[in-house]
This record gives C-alpha cells, sequence and structure tokens, in this order.
C-alpha cells in the first residue's frame, strides 16, 4: 500500500512565507538594541507551520450509485492472482503487477475510485496491518479522522489538497493463511459514500483467490 504526502504544495507555500519574510526584513528600520542576545520561543504555536491548503469544492459529477452492472477482472502473477468484480465501463489503470486502480473514464481527480492490492508478499497477520495503515494515514494526511475501525477495516475521511476525502479500506485472507492476502480500497466524495459503502460489500463478497 503507497500513500503520498503533499511535499510539492508545501514546499511552494514554505517559499512564498520565506519570501514576505524576507520582504519584511528588508523595508524595516535597523532595530536598537540592548542587553545580551539570547533565544526567543515561539508562542501559539510552539513551532513554526505551514497554513493548511485552502479549502475545496467537491466536483460536481454525479454520486457514485448503487447496483451497478458488474464484470469479473483480475489482478496478480500466474502464481498468485485473485478475482474480483469491478463496474461496467470503469477503467483499468496498472500501478504495478500486484495493484490496480478502477475509475470512471472522464471523471476529474477526487470523485472516487477503486483500489485492489495483492499484498501477501508482506507477510503481515490483519490486525498488525490494519495498525500501520492506520499509522500512515495518520503522517500522512491532514486532518485525519477515523469513522470507524474493526479487525479487518477502516473507515476515515481526510483533507488532501484542501478536498474533503472518504475512505474505506479492507483486509482479506483469501486462502486462510493467517496473513493478509488482499487489500481493497475505495475513495470519494461524501457523496459518494453510500455507493463506496455498497460497492466495498460487492466486491468483498465477489473476491477469490485463483
Amino acid at each position: 500500500m503507497s500513500l503520498r504526502g503533499l511535499v510539492t504544495i508545501m514546499a511552494l507555500l514554505a517559499t512564498s512565507a520565506v519570501g514576505g519574510f524576507a520582504a519584511a526584513a528588508h523595508l524595516a528600520p535597523d532595530p536598537v538594541t540592548t542587553g545580551t542576545p539570547g533565544p526567543v520561543s515561539a508562542t501559539n504555536p510552539s513551532v513554526p507551520i505551514d497554513p493548511p491548503a485552502p479549502r475545496q469544492e467537491d466536483p460536481t459529477e454525479p454520486a457514485l450509485r448503487p447496483g451497478l452492472p458488474l464484470r469479473e477482472v483480475s489482478v496478480g502473477t500466474d502464481s498468485y492472482k485473485f478475482s474480483f468484480p469491478v463496474p461496467l465501463g470503469w477503467r483499468r489503470i496498472n500501478t504495478s503487477s500486484n495493484e490496480v486502480k478502477y475509475k470512471v473514464p472522464g471523471n476529474p481527480p477526487n470523485t472516487y475510485v477503486l483500489r485492489v492490492e495483492q499484498v501477501v508478499s508482506q507477510h503481515e497477520k490483519i490486525p498488525d496491518i490494519v495498525q500501520a495503515a492506520e499509522d500512515d494515514l495518520q503522517r500522512e494526511f491532514e486532518d485525519y479522522e477515523r469513522i470507524a475501525r474493526t479487525y479487518d477495516s477502516l473507515e476515515f475521511s481526510y483533507l488532501y489538497a484542501g478536498y474533503r476525502r472518504f475512505g474505506f479500506i479492507t483486509w482479506l485472507d483469501l486462502t486462510r493463511s493467517g496473513q493478509a492476502e488482499a487489500e481493497v480500497a475505495l475513495t470519494g466524495r461524501e457523496v459518494d459514500v453510500p455507493g463506496m459503502r455498497e460497492l466495498m460489500i460487492t466486491v468483498i463478497r465477489g473476491i477469490r483467490a485463483d
């Protein structure tokens, strides 16, 4: 599983802040100093932070609806792969040999996307991989909020580039190996949550090791 931070955006914001401080220092008169210099503690907050990205309005494409017609696809290699249902007409994006994404062709970013990954090579038990995933989400995304957590799943929301996003992740042990083998994830807008919940259940019920 891979989660990405907002490194580029934060770097640009930091550059802007530095430029503002530099201009202020150039225009201000020379200060009069007395006494011995010493460190000054920052307050409110106690360490410098970058301002959050401004909140963005969600794309206006129709919400993910339940009950979509499905087709069967697969992910993995000849040595180990599994099949699962996806909505008919969604476009496949191959991110690696063991991970695929599916989304509606033409939909802009920050609508909804299904991701399925083979994680058997990580050799982790499901409670451990759930905890590691939540730790990563808290580190990587602004304003992470857990909505629900079970033995094998997470439901959560977070801010990404100013957009409020909602996510579901479930881990499955398909062959009763004692380890997580498949990771199924859905992310979308708040209006997509009912459809994502129904699609997650559909994928989980239909997934199988080949």
